[in-house]
């Protein structure tokens, strides 16, 4: 099954991005974590090394499903239109706010992750028509979480499965 397992893994890929995410930059994303795999403390290896794996699964979810990649990247660009954001439901005085100086590392990394958020929020509510395919995938997947579980009795079919699952589920 494509659809699940792989959108889910490639979502933060795809908000994190600074600009749109085409198949293009999937391939671009591989090689350099690729790279940075063999220059990175042994800690940080395993990460990198998962880019290559995760930009493939893109390629295929591009491949496999582009209306849904071309919903995906309108609903990114919504997302990065310039325009002033509430990010909290009620004001905060301004003494109890954390501040980060410009220019630091981790004044960098929060507005990444502040884009980022703000992306997988759009993301949310996009649903995503499940194949027969799909459907069978998740059949098995649900069989063989609950034979792990020790659950052999239960049976799933594919009427058990919905039509639609939304992205941010």
């Amino acid at each position: 099954m494509l659809a699940k397992g792989a959108l889910r893994r490639a979502m933060p890929l795809l908000a994190g991005r600074r600009g749109m995410a085409a198949a293009a930059d999937v391939s671009e994303m591989g090689e350099i974590t690729a790279k940075l795999a063999t220059t990175l403390p042994d800690a940080f290896k395993p990460i990198a090394a998962e880019g290559p794996i995760i930009a493939a699964e893109i390629k295929a979810v591009y491949a496999a499903q582009p209306e849904l990649m071309k919903a995906v990247e309108a609903k990114i660009a919504e997302a990065d239109k310039p325009g002033v954001r509430a990010t909290v439901a009620a004001a905060k005085a301004p003494n109890a706010c954390k501040y980060t100086e410009e220019g630091t590392l981790v004044h960098s990394m929060m507005q990444q992750v502040a884009v980022a958020e703000r992306r997988m929020e759009a993301l949310a509510e996009l649903e995503y028509t499940l194949t027969a395919s799909d459907k069978e995938g998740l059949v098995k997947a649900y069989a063989a979480k609950a034979a792990e579980m020790g659950e052999s009795d239960l049976k799933f079919s594919i009427s058990d499965t919905p039509d639609k699952i939304k992205l941010g589920a």
